[in-house]
């Protein structure tokens, strides 16, 4: 096994076994590809896939894109096999329609001019990239979670989160001006910044759980503090006999998880026309599928999740599926949502083929049905 492929097998199936139960079937029909989008994901031919696929809306036509591991190979013939194996990278789409916009990647350099991670490591820690918010300020926080390796199990394990703070968003990205800001250590087991909204003066973000299945609880602090780096006053959700609660008053358990399996990786918006928030995740193992939840607010009570997409690739044998999330900056026809997803396969050394860089650890893009207006 090559010393990327046994990099990516423990994140592999750590995401795998994260995966969330398969919720029922549709009763109408499935959505569909919409591979014409999934060319900007190849408009840099450096840029050889990554996951994650996170996009947060910068304003005036940009969409900023946040990527976990990603292969970058500086030369041709531009081959994974001798790429860099980097733990994260970020794009800017310029233009709503993935159809017709364009996509600038961004990573930084080493000392010897080779491709590095955009958010650098700190010590032995590096970064998986959560959401992002724009602040009142106009500076981008970018909710980041920090990992390190460890011996045995998959190779790696959380050590808690760090938000990103960039004061310039509207300039190009090697001109940003960013400073770390790492998260307190919490007394519970829920890992803030998988999803992050705007709720009047409050960022709000989803706290995932760690162990077991990956229940969602709810963090929140005030954009100015968040704008500060100031952790102190963060409220947590503790259900409706308690309300919003200090971090002092949450218990050894933790908050209250109101989605019972949020997901490793999700995507939480507000659906106008449905007048619900709209929850939407990977579901299954393996060959998972796309699925969508909605609740009045953000404490619940949610929905059980329903069948949205179904991939291709999940009737293929060792089908490897993962990272399901809408898109709501992205526009879509009257009635849907552009999702993504990662194909992968669970012989991590596949991906270094040349037939494997063609079809794995790719974002794709599907259309599904957005929740109906009421």
């Amino acid at each position: 096994m090559t010393q990327i492929s046994r990099l990516i097998v423990g994140v592999l199936f750590a995401l795998a076994l994260a995966a969330c139960a398969a919720p029922p079937a549709p009763t109408g029909d499935i959505p569909r590809v919409f591979a014409a989008g999934d060319t900007i994901f190849h408009a840099d031919k450096r840029w050889l896939g990554g996951d994650a696929a996170v996009s947060v809306d910068l304003g005036k036509g940009r969409i900023l894109w946040l990527f976990g591991d990603s292969f970058v190979d500086l030369t041709a013939p531009y081959r994974r096999d001798e790429a860099a194996f980097i733990r994260n990278s970020i794009a800017v789409e310029t233009g709503a329609n993935p159809r017709h916009a364009r996509m600038a990647f961004f990573w930084h350099s080493d000392a010897k001019g080779r491709p590095a991670s955009f958010f650098p490591e700190q010590g032995t820690d590096w970064f998986w990239p959560g959401e992002a918010v724009r602040l009142d300020d106009g500076t981008l926080a970018v909710f980041l979670q920090r990992v390190h390796a460890v011996t045995g199990g998959f190779g790696f394990e959380t050590n808690g989160y760090a938000v990103m703070r960039i004061a310039n968003p509207e300039d190009d990205p090697p001109r940003w001006k960013m400073t770390l800001i790492n998260g307190p250590a919490l007394p519970f087991d829920a890992l803030p910044g998988a999803v992050v909204l705007r709720d009047g003066p409050y960022v709000v973000a989803l706290a995932v759980k760690q162990a077991g299945t990956h229940a969602g609880a709810f963090m929140r602090l005030t954009a100015a503090d968040l704008a500060r780096g100031d952790f102190s006053a963060m409220d947590w959700w503790a259900g409706n006999a308690k309300g919003w609660v200090k971090t002092s008053a949450v218990g050894k358990d933790g908050p209250a998880f109101v989605i019972a399996d949020a997901g490793a990786e999700a995507s939480i918006h507000w659906d106008v026309c449905a007048k619900a928030f709209v929850h939407v995740a990977s579901y299954g193992f393996g060959a998972s599928e796309i699925g969508l939840r909605t609740a009045p607010r953000l404490t619940g009570p949610w929905s059980e999740p329903r069948l949205a997409f179904r991939p291709p690739e999940a009737d293929l044998a060792g089908a490897f599926l993962y990272a399901g999330r809408a898109h709501e900056e992205l526009t879509a026809p009257k009635g849907t949502l552009l999702a993504t997803y990662i194909s992968s396969s669970f012989k991590p050394d596949e991906l270094l083929t040349e037939g494997g860089q063609a079809t794995f650890y790719w974002p794709r893009f599907a259309l599904i049905a957005a929740p109906a207006c009421r």
